[in-house]
């Protein structure tokens, strides 16, 4: 601990000695300093508690270092409150930050002590109280001043543990907020990012190293790589900064950018070198003139790319993942803009604030563009502004991920919108094998759409895209100058319903997918619908309420259903059997629960690529047999089809992994297992539970009786 009388200190901690001296606040202290910011520790503990006395006043170090700090930290943990000298600490910093253009007062609510504990003094606090007023009986007032002052304190922007996984993420949050406020940069949550690049640098040991920058567009990566050079330029001899780096290299080209930068004079020397957005690896190569030697030792290379992939070609050394802003950051940012730093009082500016923030997902771009246009609006008029702004994203965000878009190739492209348009939050398994039947690489596919930021895979492993994303990718195809071209992927009720009710619709030949909730929602189809519809792969009906009635009729039944189907989902489909031509050859998945169909088709049908069958709850359902050719099968759903009266020959479903006959009362128990026994007895299907009729090459696994279950 400094204790010259001479020194200014940039941060003052004050804490309880019994608590965390040796654990928490130690690694505080020892975090500031890594970071270079000055520490004065209040050391309680080598002042005598026992023998304080009333109208004691804080010793002179303690006094001339409070007025000689710049902020407070204030660690509120169980004993705090029992500690006179720590009360006595805390007025003095709260009688100084009433002032204008006062310090400023951090509170850390450490442990199992909450703000709310601390502001209305419960449990441990209310006890501590109690003896202070038996001790200071002729100090009321000094007792009430602390007591005033732990409610003042408690509702200051602060920190509490209970919200972070560890100590050394509550440590971190501090630090990152203590030098926001030393040297604010207008960035809000730019030090928590800095942060993350500096650990990595820490790691070094390379003669030159390479850091990568990585995010999604409009994320902040041209910023926060801005303020890393700011805050990193007198380390090093010379420095270069470039931004857009793809834009300069294209519009000045090699040649010039190299001569304007001098890079052939910065060979031998210390050099940091900032490249923002770097879209081709080989420009930025050409540029430096090699990846490897191109500058002196102990040189920093910092490329940002929303591509990881031109990071790894670049031979980055490690790569820092800018995250998205938290609720709390999201939610400072957004007021900022729309606001004026203020906390709205109107319910609807309240209510929109927090819908922003959650539809925005942490993107800075969106949150800042939404918050100055909805900052104009008056409190009645912003709720149907933001709804105006969500049908139709502004210019700057469009083209911001237009630019990511238009670099996909026709592969990534379709599997990009049909993501967004239809899968998105799936299991990433069902969406690779419908993607795949429709020969669009997804393995690949998929891979390079995350390491463009433009999807993730969750823990759970599902599909994920921002539904900002999903509402621009939506919104691209809306601006198509080809309106025919426009209705290749339908979601909406309303367009869907023009096109299968009206005789003769025009462009129906370049649909792709339909995806029809038909919640709410009458349609009388006409019966050569999908006559034309050549390209159509994937065709769903379905109800997002189950409660709900629906109207689906086909009062003249149906022509055909196209060739081209890899996904036919079609709840309560209304028909006894499918149209006499239909091919299913192309068929991936078959999902058709409650339907009324009786039997499939006539005669013997190609169903090579066939995966998953979901026939459920199909009361009029008699026989399956047809699915005997379908060798490629992994799972059939038959559960609750009281009318089934036998099922196929499975031994040569060599690929069957679950077969689901629970609820099948027709059937006879023996004869299923005669036919579960035909497979090989090593790799074959074993009941899951004793009469569960629920079979599967998983024998742990227990179905539930769920139709949705297996996607």
């Amino acid at each position: 601990m400094e204790t010259s009388r001479t020194v200014g200190y940039d941060v003052f901690i004050d804490y309880s000695s019994k608590d965390t001296r040796h654990s928490f606040v130690s690694h505080l202290h020892a975090a500031f300093g890594r970071r270079g910011i000055s520490v004065f520790l209040a050391e309680h503990c080598t002042l005598s508690e026992a023998t304080l006395k009333p109208g004691f006043e804080l010793a002179n170090e303690i006094q001339l270092a409070i007025e000689r700090s710049k902020i407070y930290v204030v660690v509120f943990s169980k004993n705090y409150a029992s500690s006179p000298l720590c009360l006595e600490t805390l007025m003095t910093f709260m009688d100084l930050q009433r002032r204008k253009d006062g310090p400023v007062v951090i509170p850390v609510f450490y442990g199992d002590v909450t703000r709310s504990i601390v502001e209305q003094q419960t449990e441990r606090f209310k006890e501590d109280f109690s003896k202070h007023r038996g001790f200071f009986s002729d100090e009321k007032d000094r007792v009430e001043r602390w007591r005033k002052g732990l409610t003042e304190a408690a509702k200051l922007h602060g920190h509490e543990s209970i919200e972070q996984q560890n100590d050394s993420e509550l440590v971190e949050d501090i630090v990152a907020d203590v030098r926001e406020r030393l040297c604010p940069t207008g960035m809000i949550g730019f030090y928590s990012r800095l942060l993350g690049i500096e650990n990595l640098l820490f790691k070094q040991s390379h003669d030159i190293y390479r850091l990568g920058i990585w995010g999604m567009p409009g994320i902040g990566k041209t910023a926060i790589s801005q303020e890393s050079f700011n805050q990193m330029t007198k380390h090093f001899e010379t420095q270069c900064f470039i931004q857009d780096f793809h834009v300069a290299f294209n519009d000045k080209g090699l040649y010039v950018l190299r001569e304007e930068y001098l890079i052939d004079k910065l060979r031998e020397k210390r050099v940091l070198v900032v490249l923002d957005d770097v879209r081709n690896p080989m420009d930025a190569e050409s540029f430096l003139g090699g990846f490897d030697h191109c500058f002196g030792p102990e040189s920093l290379m910092i490329i940002s790319s929303r591509d990881k992939q031109v990071l790894h070609q670049c031979q980055v050394d490690s790569v820092y993942e800018i995250p998205a802003l938290n609720k709390k950051e999201a939610q400072r940012l957004f007021t900022r803009f729309a606001f004026s730093e203020k906390e709205p009082s109107d319910t609807n500016l309240i209510e929109v604030s927090k819908k922003v923030v959650e539809y925005a997902d942490g993107n800075p771009l969106a949150l800042c563009h939404y918050g100055r246009e909805l900052g104009k609006k008056k409190p009645e008029e912003v709720v149907a502004e933001f709804e105006k702004i969500k049908q139709s994203p502004p210019r700057e965000i469009m083209h911001v991920f237009k630019s990511s878009y238009d670099e996909l190739s026709e592969n990534e492209r379709s599997i990009f919108l049909d993501i967004a348009f239809f899968f998105n939050g799936e299991n990433l398994d069902y969406v690779m094998r419908i993607l795949e039947g429709c020969g669009f690489f997804p393995h690949v596919g998929i891979d390079r759409l995350v390491e463009r930021s433009l999807l993730m895979i969750s823990k759970n492993n599902n599909v994920e895209m921002q539904i900002l994303i999903q509402d621009i990718a939506r919104n691209i195809v809306n601006e198509e100058k080809n309106q025919i071209t426009r209705h290749r992927r339908l979601w909406d009720p309303s367009i869907i319903k023009s096109f299968l009710e009206e005789n003769k619709p025009k462009g129906t030949e370049v649909i792709e997918g339909i995806f029809l909730d038909t919640t709410k929602l009458t349609v009388d189809v006409n019966p050569k619908a999908f006559e034309n519809m050549y390209n159509l792969r994937l065709l769903k009906i379905y109800s997002s309420n189950s409660e709900s009635t629906q109207e689906f009729h086909l009062p003249k039944g149906l022509r055909s259903l196209p060739y081209e189907l890899r996904l036919l989902h079609w709840e309560k489909y209304p028909l006894r059997s499918f149209p006499e031509d239909f091919d299913p050859r192309h068929l991936v998945e078959l999902n058709m629960p409650y339907s009324h169909l009786q039997n499939l088709w006539e005669g013997t049908k190609s169903l090579v690529k066939l995966k998953i069958i979901n026939l459920s709850h199909s009361q009029q359902l008699v026989e399956v047999d047809v699915l005997l050719k379908a060798c490629s099968l992994e799972q059939i759903h038959l559960q609750g089809c009281t009318s089934l009266e036998s099922i196929p020959h499975i031994d040569q479903l060599e690929n069957l992994q679950l077969l689901n006959l629970s609820g099948c009362t027709r059937l006879k128990r023996k004869e299923i297992l005669e036919e579960i026994k035909k497979l090989d007895p090593e790799g074959g299907l074993r009941e899951t539970k004793f009469e569960s009729l629920v079979f599967s090459t998983l024998v742990e696994l227990e179905l539930e009786d769920n139709t949705e279950s297996f996607s």
